[in-house]
């Protein structure tokens, strides 16, 4: 079972089109409020995997929470219990039925893309490209190019009904996209610290790979 990969360059958002003239500047307009109040997120979501012959490879569901600047949690509910922590530094990966847990530096861990783009407080603008892709779906959508060749990402496209971010998707160098669907948004409100700390639960194997290897 592959994990997320919301975890995978903390980057992203992006669409489609369709929207009339009315519509245009609608879901720039939904992506740079949202952004400019951010503070976290608490969020239902589903999410598919399809390969680049539009197959369905793996389906899950869970509950995400997010924090600015840096933080995230995905408990994964089903089909398999699944966590990815960041702490702003540190990204923890827990496998409940492989018993592992797999600790990476931030920098070295394939990065959130919904926590790099809600969670930095860099503009958006300084690390994508930022285009109108009109209406579908019942929602405005923008696709966010990265600036940065080596990102996880060729691209991620948001959906925005109204105010609220709805959609999520996440187009990789592999041909893969990852299609995030949210709902019960709360969103900015308080989220408890410990949220965002993980700690390896008693007889699990866990491979750190943040130690520094011992100079020769």
């Amino acid at each position: 079972m592959s994990v997320i990969h919301p975890v995978r360059a903390a980057a992203g958002l992006g669409a489609l089109l369709m929207a009339a003239a009315a519509h245009a500047g609608a879901a720039r307009e939904a992506l740079d409020e949202y952004l400019a109040q951010f503070r976290t997120l608490q969020a239902q979501f589903e999410q598919t995997v399809v390969n680049e012959q539009g197959k369905t490879l793996e389906t899950s569901s869970g509950i995400v929470y997010l924090e600015r600047p840096g933080k995230f949690r995905w408990n994964y509910t089903r089909p398999y219990e699944q966590v990815i922590v960041g702490d702003g530094s540190k990204v923890w990966f827990y496998d409940k039925d492989l018993e592992q847990v797999t600790i990476r530096r931030v920098e070295k861990a394939l990065g959130s893309a919904p926590a790099l783009i809600l969670g930095s407080d860099a503009r958006v603008d300084e690390n994508f490209t930022v285009t109108e892709d009109g209406s579908e779906d019942g929602a405005e959508w923008v696709t966010l190019t990265p600036k940065e060749a080596k990102n996880a990402y060729a691209r991620v496209r948001v959906g925005f009904e109204g105010k609220d971010l709805r959609w999520m998707e996440l187009f990789d160098n592999f041909g893969q996209t990852t299609r995030l669907k949210f709902s019960g948004e709360r969103r900015n409100a308080a989220i408890d610290p410990k949220i965002f700390s993980f700690t390896p639960p008693p007889g699990v194997d866990v491979n750190d790979l943040t130690a520094v290897p011992a100079s020769p």
